[in-house]
């Protein structure tokens, strides 16, 4: 799935590109900025609030998260 979220940074505020990963039993965050690739895992919690935000906003490019 891949979604848009904003990433802050100690001086200015992206617009990245963020694909969620299930690997295995752990969902994880992967973003690519610049050339370097960033990955977290997320909670169930979390995965849920990112779900219900980005739905009532519209911006899902994949339902399957």
């Amino acid at each position: 799935m891949k979604n848009k979220s904003n990433t802050n940074t100690t001086s200015n505020e992206l617009d990245v590109d963020v694909l969620y990963q299930k690997l295995g039993d752990k969902w994880f965050a992967f973003s690519l900025i610049g050339d370097e690739v960033f990955m977290a895992p997320i909670s169930e919690d979390m995965l849920e609030e990112i779900r219900t935000e980005n739905h009532s906003r519209g911006s899902f490019h994949n339902e399957a998260v």
